[in-house]
Parts: C-alpha cells; sequence; structure tokens
C-alpha cells in the first residue's frame, strides 16, 4: 500500500502522511480517526505518552510510556498510522 492508500484509510492526505513521518506533526484527520488529539500524538512521538494517547492504546499512562520508551519515535509513528489504517475508513 503507498502513500495514497495509507492516507486514504488514515483519514488525511499523502502529504500530511508524509509530513508526519519526516516531522512527526500529526494532521487533525489522523488524530481524529485514532480517537486522540494532534498534541497527544505529537508529544508521544516526541517520548511522552499522556492520558489521551493511553487511552487510544487502552491502557494507562504509565504503560503507554513504557512502550513508547521500547519502541522508539520511528515506533511510535509506525504505530500511529497503523492504529489510523486499522481504525479507519472501511475498517468501522
Amino acid at each position: 500500500m503507498g502513500y495514497l492508500g495509507i492516507a486514504a484509510k488514515a483519514g488525511t492526505t499523502s502529504a500530511n502522511i508524509k509530513k508526519f513521518i519526516r516531522t512527526g506533526e500529526c494532521s487533525p484527520g489522523i488524530a481524529n480517526t485514532i480517537g486522540t488529539t494532534a498534541t497527544n500524538i505529537k508529544a508521544f512521538v516526541n517520548g511522552k505518552a499522556s492520558p489521551g494517547i493511553a487511552q487510544t492504546l487502552g491502557t494507562n499512562t504509565s504503560s503507554a510510556q513504557g512502550l513508547r520508551d521500547e519502541i522508539g519515535r520511528v515506533g511510535a509513528i509506525g504505530l500511529i498510522i497503523g492504529l489510523a489504517c486499522g481504525r479507519g475508513k472501511d475498517n468501522k
């Protein structure tokens, strides 16, 4: 699946997917698709799990932080994109 397919499932544009991968800045479309805020996602990518991202992941903040610490920045971006694709268009 290319950027266009990922973007369509995640509720954003291919340009926003590319920007998210490069900078860690998430579009409101992705945030809405997974049920949190772009601010929570940016913080998670940058190393800090919030209660909002923990709720999205179905866990507590401490466990979400442990996950983030283990997977690193690139893993966090991949996790968010995967969640958005899994919860996005045609998957509800």
